[in-house]
């Protein structure tokens, strides 16, 4: 009997230290997979806001490149207007030296440059289009190599300006998007990602011209200095 007892608890202890062991296992198990999960979510976490935080500064430097374009072509257009302004006053100057001042044109320096700062404030895509229209009325303008010369960077300026344009926006979209659907909506609130807007299809005026009459004071001087 007492051989029986204990064979009987030989058999309970090899019964308990066989779940005690299986126990210990399971609880590794749950450990590393405890720790794999963290590991992938932190993993996770530290790839999502190094990607919305790549998208974020690739919309920035899409948006510094747009206003770089903007920029070059806001320094050519007053070039090609004291170029305008320069021609049309030395024409006038020829035009007094040969008819009689009452035969003279309508189309006089003043009034060239009282329709440059009539469009004052508008957008630059009007400015080019009024210079355009003065240049029609001087043939030898038109023809000229400066002219156009600043009249082809204007229009790769412009072109220039819409591509980075095109490319902000993608940049934008792809941005958007990802802070947009899941887990970036989530990404964007924790770690207060910025929002960015299109541009759209309405120009608001980037050079409001605020020296065209200065310029032509200088350039009536510089004329009046030479006769």
């Amino acid at each position: 009997m007492a051989n029986s007892n204990h064979t009987s608890a030989a058999e309970l202890r090899d019964f308990l230290s066989g779940h005690v062991k299986k126990l210990r296992l399971l609880k590794r198990i749950l450990v590393g997979l405890i720790i794999l999960v963290a590991l992938a979510l932190v993993g996770h976490v530290i790839y999502y806001f190094n990607m919305l935080t790549s998208m974020h500064y690739d919309v920035v430097t899409a948006g510094s490149q747009v206003e770089s374009a903007i920029q070059y072509r806001v320094n050519l257009v007053p070039i090609l207007v004291r170029s305008v302004i320069r021609f049309v006053d030395h024409e006038d100057y020829v035009f007094i030296k040969t008819v009689d001042a009452r035969e003279r044109s309508m189309k006089t320096p003043d009034a060239v440059a009282e329709q440059l700062k009539s469009v004052a404030g508008r957008p630059v895509g009007e400015m080019l289009d009024k210079i355009l229209a003065i240049a029609e009325q001087y043939p030898a303008l038109t023809t000229s190599g400066t002219f156009q010369l600043m009249m082809t960077q204007v229009t790769d300026a412009e072109a220039q300006v819409l591509k980075q344009r095109i490319d902000y926006n993608d940049k934008v979209n792809l941005y958007t998007t990802a802070l947009s659907v899941f887990p970036g909506n989530i990404y964007a609130k924790l770690f207060n990602f910025p929002d960015f807007k299109y541009f759209n299809g309405t120009r608001e005026s980037e050079w409001p011209l605020p020296a065209i009459q200065a310029e032509r004071e200088n350039t009536k001087s510089a004329v009046d200095g030479e006769r």
